[in-house]
């Protein structure tokens, strides 16, 4: 079968490999032959995963790809599109107990890799323990229909009626941006917190927040604790999802726009309630349909634009784009949503979502995820320095809520290789 690919593939560049690892942490040291098992399981239910990369003429497209996924030791992250991941866009790699799938997000998001990522862990899990006492119902499984909203292509050919695209706006933010030098040189660095959901959304619902605006306090909090005299913005940058507004909550295709978040120094010492609604209504007015249309018939003219260009100009038009689109906040966080595991958490300890490109001066990622009874909160910075996620986890616990550091370390992420 011939897929289409979203245009931002063609953006594809040195600085912008646009990849992400997906990392599960399970009780028990990784079984190869187990892991083997659920992979293969994993190829025959999404075929639109297993998919090769192909120039063809002025286009690029995806095409069945019958070779095996690969599956790399140490944790290897492997060079997608290439010889080395056997031309797949996605690959796998375990160590000691964690098992790490490495994706193109130019073929999805958060949600769009979670149904397949519980697939891997149910299949993996029944060949090492068995499946008593998991629900079925929350995975997808080998058995089941593939729904063709899962892999079509999600944009019509025709523009929302009478909903002008999004043109990017005039950002006056004057952003605060940690230093360079405030981290230490050596690769890009994540802290692993664990926070109990339930203590979390005791304080953050009462204080009218939402997991990402209690977030996006504490961090301005810690900001401000570690730099009293900033004068600057915290601007955060927040992805935000429009399934519904397209009418296809099953697509795996990457399906969101950023929007961004302030709050101005000026306001540090308001309570966390009056800062939480602050946020909250900027997420809100974020949000709006209307934006989502526009965003949506902006990528639908896009695409039809690109198919006037040769090649080489699709891509620097692409290029120019992201280049633009990627301004410079002081955080960015993501939130996929409250994760139904069916079961499985027990088997699970944490799990991990990596995100980030070359080291950018100052860029903080947050990436949020369910697991069990916790929320799992990934936080990644050009390099080591362990004052923000010291000062966050002093922040959860002036708010009443336990937190826990389970684990740091340096991370890489796939590289990416278009065809020639």
């Amino acid at each position: 079968m011939r897929y289409k690919v979203q245009p931002m593939m063609y953006a594809i560049s040195e600085s912008f490999k646009n990849t992400i690892r997906f990392a599960l942490e399970l009780a028990d040291e990784i079984s190869p032959g187990s892991l083997t098992y659920s992979v293969e399981q994993v190829k025959k239910r999404y075929p639109y995963f297993s998919v090769k990369l192909i120039k063809e003429g002025e286009e690029l497209a995806l095409i069945d790809n019958d070779l095996p996924f690969v599956i790399s030791e140490n944790n290897r992250a492997v060079c997608l599109g290439s010889s080395e991941s056997n031309y797949h866009l996605l690959a796998f790699a375990y160590d000691k107990n964690v098992i790490s799938v490495d994706v193109s997000h130019n073929i999805c998001d958060g949600n769009g890799i979670a149904p397949l990522v519980k697939t891997l862990a149910y299949y993996y899990i029944k060949d090492r323990y068995g499946d008593d006492g998991i629900d079925k119902s929350v995975i997808r499984l080998v058995t089941d229909s593939i729904d063709e909203d899962e892999y079509s292509y999600p944009f019509a050919r025709e523009p929302f009626p009478s909903e002008e695209p999004l043109t990017p706006e005039e950002d006056n933010a004057d952003p605060f941006i940690f230093d360079e030098d405030y981290f230490e040189d050596g690769g890009i660095y994540a802290y692993h917190l664990l926070i109990p959901q339930k203590e979390f959304m005791e304080i953050a619902k009462p204080n009218d927040g939402s997991p990402v605006s209690f977030i996006s306090v504490l961090f301005y909090n810690s900001v401000l604790k570690l730099f009293p005299d900033c004068e600057k913005d915290i601007v955060i940058t927040i992805p935000h999802e429009y399934r519904k507004v397209l009418g296809n909550r099953l697509s795996h295709y990457s399906l969101a726009r950023v929007m961004n978040v302030c709050l101005s120094p000026k306001v540090k010492d308001c309570s966390t309630e009056t800062l939480n609604t602050m946020i909250r209504g900027q997420i809100i007015l974020g949000c709006d349909e209307t934006l989502d249309m526009k965003a949506i018939n902006g990528l639908i003219q896009l695409d039809g634009y690109l198919t006037t260009l040769p090649y080489a100009a699709k891509r620097q038009t692409l290029q120019g784009i992201v280049s633009g689109a990627l301004k410079p906040s002081t955080c960015g966080i993501s939130y996929t949503g409250n994760i139904s595991w069916g079961g499985m958490e027990k088997y699970i300890k944490d799990v991990h979502a990596y995100a980030g490109e070359r080291k950018r001066s100052g860029s903080i990622s947050i990436e949020l995820f369910t697991c069990g009874d916790h929320f799992s909160l990934c936080l990644m910075q050009p390099g080591k320095n362990p004052s923000i996620v010291q000062e966050m986890m002093a922040g959860f616990e002036r708010n009443g809520i336990s937190c826990t550091l389970s684990g740091e370390g340096f991370f890489r992420l796939s590289d990416f290789v278009l065809p020639d």
